[in-house]
């Protein structure tokens, strides 16, 4: 008998351990906020979906991570939600039941556009390529100049899923001695998140830029009305993107992008009194380090 009750000891206190740290006691809640993300784990780093405002759910009694979080009950998996996106309810006036794990898959599948909308104000360090390097020593202004281009950027960051993409509307502006370009854009952006947490994302992204009034004027272009110095610019960016706090009210944008294009519909651009002395500008490409502030509305 001695020998079989250490044995019984000796499987039953690993168990009841075991039972005592996954355990837990229940309360009744509901959701307060527009969209409650649901985590794999306590660092906040893998959001599985979210849970829309009224949802009611059943969560543990107690607070983990400086009493920020509550284990939530997700069809017999335990998941994590912030205490600041929930309202306690007496259990007589809930009727709560548990949330189901295919609740949150469809949540985490689906996407509301009408949330998770940013703004920012994007301030761009463009460095051009080659072609208006070569057009600027051609012309004798001084190569290398910056030019002013700001961007007011929309973008849609779904905390619950990997992908994020936006619209934006840009001024480029440049003036230099013989040569001034200006050109309105529209750019398009689509980012894949490699690494995502609550506090930081690092994107991989991807876009198209499109100018309908790409303007290079020259000191030396002829005054008459048939010389036309507006055309057409396209094109495709690349680059990599770090967001600091991407999910909060403000949070920092910034990244490196390199930008291919092409120009259609410009006249060869004059580099000196002489009649047939031009250049034809029909590529636009630039390495761009850009920085700015986001706000979610």
């Amino acid at each position: 008998m001695g020998l079989f009750l250490k044995t019984l000891i000796f499987f039953l206190i690993p168990l009841l351990t075991l039972l005592s740290g996954t355990a837990w006691g229940t309360r009744h809640a509901h959701v307060k906020t527009d969209h409650a993300v649901i985590y794999a784990d306590q660092n906040l780093s893998t959001p599985l979906g979210h849970i829309s405002r009224g949802k009611r759910v059943i969560v543990g009694e107690v607070p983990r991570k400086y009493g920020t979080l509550l284990p939530i009950l997700i069809a017999g998996k335990v998941g994590w939600i912030q205490i600041r996106d929930i309202q306690f309810v007496a259990i007589a006036d809930s009727d709560s039941e548990n949330m189901l794990e295919h609740d949150v898959i469809a949540l985490e599948k689906s996407d509301n556009l009408g949330i998770n909308n940013h703004i920012s104000l994007v301030n761009n360090v463009f460095v051009f390529g080659k072609e208006w390097e070569e057009l600027s020593y051609a012309i004798g202004d001084e190569v290398g100049l910056r030019p002013f281009y700001m961007t007011v950027y929309f973008d849609h960051r779904p905390p619950s899923l990997r992908y994020s993409f936006g619209i934006g509307l840009s001024y480029l502006y440049l003036k230099q001695e013989n040569l001034v370009l200006s050109a309105p854009l529209l750019e398009l952006k689509g980012l894949w998140s490699a690494i995502k947490y609550k506090y930081f994302n690092f994107d991989l992204s991807v876009g198209a830029f499109f100018s309908g009034a790409f303007k290079v004027d020259s000191a030396y272009n002829p005054l008459d009305e048939d010389h036309d110095d507006t055309g057409e610019m396209y094109g495709i960016n690349y680059g990599v993107e770090f967001k600091y706090f991407p999910y909060s009210t403000f949070s920092i944008v910034n990244g490196l992008s390199f930008h291919h294009g092409i120009i259609s519909g410009l006249a060869p651009i004059k580099i000196s009194n002489e009649e047939n002395d031009t250049i034809a500008l029909d590529r636009f490409k630039g390495t761009n380090y850009y920085f700015g502030v986001s706000y979610h509305f």
